[in-house]
């Protein structure tokens, strides 16, 4: 079977130009090299065409959404499955649930939903894949309020390596049940997700201020990282806050192009008369007038991840790594933005590097890891509610190794300042030598395996727990 006969549109890379122009990612770091084709599939019964010629001639298919998985090998076994058709969004009022599509990004969740006046949990870039963000672990955004990504998945249709087509859910049985929930953080190489069902929650449940989510930002100065450090450290978030650290430099368009800064940035989902009270230490005068700029805002919940577009640009060398943590301090948060300070000045070419630090409350984390459901879904570190995530950023591959290196040396400091005892973090934050412990037990990575022989025993997929024989 020639893959020009399938009943959708197939391409053949261009072996004379760079991968890159064949495929879109997020970053052109990590294996890239042209795949065997591309195929952009419009129905379930071409991707179950797409399988079967996939088995015949022994290649490795990979469902891309938004294209930010760029930790996931393209070779010329690849068959790049391109679900871009798949983007279709629904917002079911009456049931409080919205559909989603096995192609849509996280821009078109959010518009779907706000357009309705419901939010639900989404990744904090609107780019994005929506299904590759739920497999690779998914976000306690909204401040951690619903828990996470995984949390609010209540049913999933997936496309077997064997073709059959799977209604999966918490009530289905036996595998198909242990299935289910291995897609909620894991599920990268089980099977073709074409649609996943989530909650929803209606925007007015958030009793926000003049329309918009709470915001209070200030910019110091590189001189001012002991106060800046400080002031993070006493912003202990109640369920409704999250506290945002960043070292950047200076956008082009600043009075001060490329120079450091600091940008603590806190957002409260309720009223204006609580977030103040919870946010104080962003008010206090001394720790105001060391500012470059303080302000308050009330944005849109359409409008929250219209901040990270800067971060959304597919191409150039990038890598996202994170470590989540239970404790840190600002001795902790000085060392590492010397050293964020001192690679950003030695490599010309990565001053796009950042460093965020995120915070917030792990209450109802700490519930729904409590339940039966939410034991089930693959997340075991809800006790940590800090996010170290270091962005590198460069524009020569001869900085790869040492961006490599400045992550690892981040994830050290904080580690080494954190009360767990073993490093944590999710698939879709792992680098070149995140170990599997890192992101599930021994016994979550027996039963994936496990569940890897039954649904795809020929290895049609790429699977992150193969990762050691690429």
């Amino acid at each position: 079977m020639d893959p020009a006969h399938l009943n959708c549109a197939v391409h053949t890379p261009d072996l004379s130009a760079p991968p890159s122009h064949s495929i879109s990612r997020w970053s052109d770091t990590g294996i890239l090299d042209h795949p065997a084709s591309i195929i952009i599939p419009e129905t379930e019964d071409d991707i179950r065409a797409v399988l079967e010629y996939a088995g015949k001639n022994r290649l490795t298919v990979f469902p891309a959404g938004g294209g930010h998985g760029s930790f996931v090998p393209i070779t010329s076994k690849t068959l790049y499955l391109d679900m871009k058709k798949f983007d279709k969004v629904h917002v079911d009022t009456d049931s409080a649930t919205v559909t989603v599509g096995g192609g849509a990004t996280t821009k078109q969740l959010i518009q779907e939903c706000t357009s309705h006046g419901f939010y639900t949990t989404w990744a904090n870039s609107q780019a994005v894949g929506v299904v590759g963000s739920i497999l690779g672990g998914g976000n306690p955004t909204m401040a951690g309020l619903h828990g996470m990504m995984i949390d609010n998945v209540l049913s999933a249709r997936l496309i077997t390596a064997g073709g059959k087509i799977l209604e999966l859910s918490p009530s289905s049985k036996g595998d198909e049940f242990a299935l289910f929930h291995a897609l909620c953080g894991a599920g990268n190489g089980l099977g073709v997700i074409t649609s996943l069902t989530m909650r929803i929650y209606p925007i007015s449940g958030l009793q926000l201020s003049h329309d918009g989510v709470f915001i209070r930002r200030l910019i110091f100065p590189a001189l001012m990282i002991d106060l800046a450090a400080t002031a993070f450290s006493k912003l202990q978030p109640p369920p409704c806050l999250a506290a945002v650290m960043i070292c950047a430099r200076a956008p082009p368009t600043a009075p001060k192009p490329g120079a450091p800064m600091i940008i603590l940035t806190a957002t409260y989902y309720g009223p204006a008369e609580e977030a103040e009270r919870a946010t104080s230490v962003l008010f206090d005068e001394e720790v105001v007038s060391k500012a470059i700029n303080a302000q308050t805002e009330f944005t849109p919940v359409a409008q929250l991840n219209d901040a990270s577009a800067p971060f959304d640009t597919h191409g150039d060398f990038k890598n996202i790594q994170s470590t989540w943590m239970k404790t840190t301090n600002p001795e902790a948060i000085k060392s590492a933005f010397e050293k964020w300070l001192e690679y950003t000045t030695k490599h010309e070419d990565a001053k796009r590097t950042a460093l965020v630090l995120s915070s917030f409350n792990t209450r109802r984390q700490m519930e729904i890891g409590a339940s039966p459901e939410g034991h089930a879904r693959y997340f075991d570190h809800r006790d940590r509610g800090l996010v170290a995530i270091i962005i590198t950023w460069f524009g020569s591959e001869d900085t790869a190794s040492a961006a490599a290196a400045f992550a690892e040396d981040i994830k050290m400091v904080y580690e080494e300042h954190d009360s767990s005892s073993t490093p944590r973090t999710i698939l879709n934050n792992i680098g070149p030598t995140t170990q599997l412990s890192e992101l599930h037990t021994e016994e979550r990575i027996r039963e994936l395996k496990r569940l890897g022989g039954i649904w795809d025993p020929l290895g049609l997929f790429w699977k992150p727990w193969n990762r050691d024989s690429e």
